[in-house]
């Protein structure tokens, strides 16, 4: 076992035992904070070696944090993970001397590379380090809690409403997850499970998710559902249905679309030209 200590500071129970999990295996010493406060507490109480912080914590969040560390000369390596890939916070992120920015979920080899290659830069020696098997893996249960803490979080940051989503292979591993981003990004089909499933697709490095379970704070939408079934997930679990969300709701109730048929006959005509021109293709 070495002396290294490495401060997790992440309000999302679930995460930061995932991270915190990852690194013990490979014989640090960690402490936790839940979040920015707490995470300058433990600062100012022990010899920290290397702080992993979130960016959206409440109340105070890693860039609070990280400009303490700036304002009171405190020369800690900071390594930043978030779901936000935007250029803003990489500019942030810069301008504080962050050392690196990791997306979530994170890659547990990747996560143990960039912390031995941070640590070893600072001229820490990591020869005596005891390398373990790393367990990742979470039940149903926990991954239904961390798409509701999703949710919850992404009213709390007011970037979207209540609706998260996780994804995760028959192991129990996190691959992908998303949070409701309509309102954030302007763009409407930025749903919970469609965000999730875009990010699972990718780390995977294919459209197949036939080996995944989904897991959603609230019934998938429709495009959702669609997009769910192209790429093979058979298995969803939801918090909440279409018809308790809409009881629960007291305003802002969607109105059904109307359709109304209209130019049929023109649709009749035009369509039949299309058919005998195509009939004369075939000849």
């Amino acid at each position: 076992m070495n002396n290294i200590n490495i401060l997790i500071a992440e309000d999302n129970e679930i995460s930061r035992e995932l991270i915190s999990t990852i690194l013990k295996t490979q014989g640090y010493n960690i402490i936790p904070a839940s979040d920015g406060d707490e995470a300058i507490d433990v600062v100012s109480c022990n010899i920290i070696d290397m702080a992993i912080v979130d960016l959206n914590m409440l109340p105070k969040g890693g860039f609070e944090f990280i400009r303490h560390l700036v304002v009171n000369s405190i020369k800690i390596p900071v390594i930043i993970i978030t779901s936000d890939n935007s250029s803003d916070v990489l500019m942030r992120a810069n301008e504080l001397g962050v050392e690196r920015l990791l997306q979530k979920p994170v890659d547990p080899d990747k996560l143990i590379n960039v912390v031995q290659h941070i640590l070893k830069r600072y001229g820490h020696n990591l020869n005596a380090i005891a390398v373990q098997r790393y367990e990742t893996s979470y039940a149903p249960s926990q991954l239904m809690q961390r798409a509701i803490e999703l949710a919850e979080r992404n009213v709390k940051s007011r970037k979207g409403g209540p609706f998260g989503a996780v994804i995760a292979n028959n192991d129990g591993e996190v691959l992908g997850e998303g949070a409701n981003g309509i309102a954030s990004r302007i763009d409407p089909t930025a749903h919970a499970e469609i965000m999730a499933i875009r990010q699972a697709a990718e780390k995977l490095g294919c459209p197949d998710l036939s080996e995944c379970t989904l897991y959603c704070s609230s019934e998938p939408t429709m495009m959702g559902k669609a997009l769910i079934t192209s790429v093979g997930i058979t298995k969803v679990y939801y918090g909440l249905s279409h018809a308790e969300i809409n009881n629960l709701r007291t305003e802002h109730k969607h109105k059904e679309t109307e359709y109304i048929q209209l130019g049929h006959e023109h649709a009749v005509t035009m369509f039949k030209r299309w058919e005998a021109m195509d009939e004369k293709l075939k000849y």
